[in-house]
Order: structure tokens, then C-alpha cells, then sequence
């Protein structure tokens, strides 16, 4: 069966760095005729730093580290705003939401027999299937929206409201404005993308702060946040990581492919039975430079075909290989592939994707989904 593709959702943010040092993002949010919108939701796109407007629209967020961000206001009935700013200084804004196109309609809600099947396969894919994922508790399911294609079998999902979610795993709360979900069973192709803020649940007892601690740690190890992180700061090998490059071919009928001419290349075995493709690993590990490099003021990823990328310091999941139909295996080192969308992708100083939306992944990073996902002002 086809592997999953996931599109992650790390958006492009500074790190966390001493409250003392930080800035302050205030402002109002207003409607188009300039009514203030009070209790409005203004947080920093995937970090815990936001706040809510007071009864005059107005609002703060304090001790922001320098840096860029997504600005993303949202309130119900009204379309959501992302706006990117680059704070070097105290900044005041002066936001504006458009109402959205029949708001005001009444409702007509219909019963729909497969709704409890669809929610099944939405929080497969949103939330995920791994260890971390069982404590993962999606608390306003009635706010999804399915919308099913018989022709094409794909299903799509939205929400008009912020999305509830309290990982007891990780020990966040998460309010996630979702903008995009499809998800192909057919292909075992899936996407989402949208806002996360998150909240730090508060600890009974010093036991599970520590527990919590531990989790993000593991769940920070092997990441594209890490992997990201460690391109940039040139010690991707000394974190764990190794690249190699691998050439996706699609077989013809009647026809015999034949090998490329780079002799370092190897064919993977696809345990598809029917498979239409066959792919070739180098058996040569990449420098990092050749992937990505830096130019005034940012880094740029550029490669071609996959990015096969190895993270030998953690195993995986068993959880992971049942889904994989390899329930027999010992667990190995975490494979993922990356492939680009277009020929330069952009990221921060920080390892933050400019445009996520531009690279897929399968394997292990297609496996790790929102019960995984950590703000990006988390450290170690």
C-alpha cells in the first residue's frame, strides 16, 4: 500500500529566548466598518505566546523574542487573518477581519451515517496512531465538517471554530485553526495544515512535570524541527542524522529499467507486491551543503528527487511497524523521505519552514502528527 504523505505544519518562528529580553506585540482587532471585536484570539502561529482582545478590541502579548512570526487573529463567524512581521522592536498593529460569506444563515444540520467512520480516519491522520496519540484527545469533535467524494473516495474536513485538542502526553492544551484536511485512502495520501497555540497544562505533582519533560524530549529527537535545526547549525551528524539521496523511477509496461549511472546507486526491495516504481539509494551520505545553503539573510533548501534521511539515535515505534504491516521486524532506525514541491524552499535562521506547504514527506516523518508536535519556542 502506498505510504502516507504528511505535510507538516511548522510555520516560520524565532526560539524561545529570556523573558527579560522580549518585546511586546499589541494592538486591536476590528471588524470592516471599525466595530471592535472583543474575547477575538491573537497568538503567535505554533508557540505558546497569544492572548484574547479585551471588550474594546484591544490586545498584548508580552516578552516576544525578536524574530519572524505569523500573527494569526481569528474570531468566530469571521475569516481568520495571517499576517508574517518581523519584530526587531516593539511593534502595534491594527487588525482587520472581513466577515465570512453567509455567516449569518441559519444552520441545517443533517444526520450523516458514516460521520462516526469519518471522524475515526480525520483523527487517525490529524492526531496520529503512535503511543503518544492514546493520552492525544480531540475534546470538540461536533465542530468538523466532512465533506466525502464517492468518485474519487477522498475525504475533506473543516471547522469553524478553533479545534480543542489536550494532549496529556506532551502536557499542552492545543486551540488549532484548522485551514486544510484531505486525506485519500485510496493512495494513502494525506494533508493538513493550519494554526496550533499552544497552552502548558498545569502539573499535579512534580512526577509528571518530569514525565511530561521526558516526552518532549523524545518527541523533539528525530524531528523536522531537529532535523531543520541541526542543517542549520552545521552539526547534523553529531545529532544523529545522516542524508542520502534517492531516485524514484515509474515502471513501463514491457519495458526493463535500467540502473542510473551513478554506480554508487542501489535498488531499495519494494515490498509492494504490484508496485508501479522502483527507487535507487545512493550508497554515499550527502554532505550537508549540498542541500541547503545560506544566503543574506536566511537559509534555502535545494535538492532534486528524495532526500532520504536516517535518524539512527532513537528506534522505531512498534506501533509504527504494525502499521507498516512489518509487525515481525525488530525495530530499526527512523527512515524518512523529503521531496520538494518546488526547487528552493526557504527557512529561518531558527530551522523554520517559509513555506511548509512546498515539502512532503513519507515514512517516519509522515507517521508523526499533531500528538508529536511541539510550539517552536521549545528548547531543551
Amino acid at each position: 500500500m502506498k505510504r502516507i504523505f504528511g505535510l507538516n505544519i511548522l510555520l516560520l518562528l524565532f526560539g524561545y529566548v529570556h523573558a527579560q529580553t522580549g518585546l511586546t506585540l499589541q494592538g486591536t482587532v476590528k471588524d470592516a466598518s471599525g466595530k471592535p471585536l472583543p474575547f477575538a484570539s491573537v497568538f503567535l502561529n505554533q508557540t505558546t505566546m497569544g492572548a484574547r482582545t479585551t471588550e474594546e478590541g484591544t490586545f498584548v502579548i508580552p516578552n516576544v523574542p525578536p524574530g519572524r512570526y505569523e500573527v494569526i487573529a481569528s474570531y468566530l463567524g469571521y475569516e481568520p487573518l495571517m499576517q508574517p512581521v518581523n519584530l526587531e522592536g516593539n511593534r502595534t498593529m491594527a487588525i482587520v477581519l472581513q466577515q465570512k460569506p453567509g455567516a449569518l444563515k441559519e444552520l441545517v444540520v443533517r444526520p450523516d451515517k458514516d460521520r462516526e467512520y469519518y471522524l475515526r480516519q480525520f483523527k487517525d491522520i490529524f492526531i496520529g496512531q503512535g503511543a503518544f496519540a492514546k493520552n492525544c484527545k480531540l475534546l470538540n469533535p461536533d465542530i468538523v465538517d466532512f465533506e466525502f467524494n464517492p468518485q474519487s473516495g477522498e475525504l475533506k474536513a473543516k471547522a469553524d471554530d478553533f479545534l480543542e485538542i489536550a494532549n496529556a502526553s506532551l502536557g499542552y492544551n492545543i486551540r488549532f485553526l484548522l485551514i486544510h484536511f484531505q486525506y485519500s485512502p485510496r493512495t494513502g495520501y494525506s494533508m493538513y495544515y493550519g494554526n496550533p497555540l499552544f497552552e502548558p497544562m498545569k502539573p499535579r505533582n512534580r512526577s509528571q512535570q518530569k514525565r511530561w519533560e521526558k516526552n518532549r524530549e523524545k518527541a523533539y529527537h528525530g524531528s523536522t524541527v531537529h532535523f531543520y535545526r541541526s542543517l542549520v547549525a552545521g552539526n547534523l551528524k553529531n545529532e544523529g542524522f545522516t542524508i542520502r539521496k534517492l531516485m524514484r523511477r515509474e515502471r513501463e509496461r514491457n519495458s526493463v529499467i535500467n540502473a542510473p549511472a551513478d554506480s554508487a546507486m542501489g535498488i531499495i526491495p519494494n515490498k509492494r507486491l504490484f508496485s508501479n516504481s522502483v527507487s535507487y539509494l545512493s550508497r554515499q551520505e550527502l554532505p550537508a551543503d549540498s542541500v541547503f545553503r545560506k544566503d543574506s539573510t536566511d537559509f534555502v533548501l535545494h535538492f532534486s528527487e528524495h532526500l532520504y534521511v536516517v535518524y539512527g539515535k532513537e528506534k522505531e515505534e512498534r506501533l509504527y511497524l504494525e502499521k507498516q504491516q512489518r509487525g515481525n521486524d525488530k525495530p530499526g532506525v527512523q527512515v524518512s523521505l523529503m521531496k520538494l514541491l518546488e526547487p528552493e524552499v526557504r527557512l529561518d535562521r531558527n530551522g523554520n519552514l517559509e513555506a511548509p506547504m512546498n515539502v512532503i514527506f513519507e515514512q517516519y516523518w509522515a507517521w508523526e502528527k499533531l500528538a508529536e508536535m511541539l510550539p517552536l519556542d521549545y528548547r531543551l
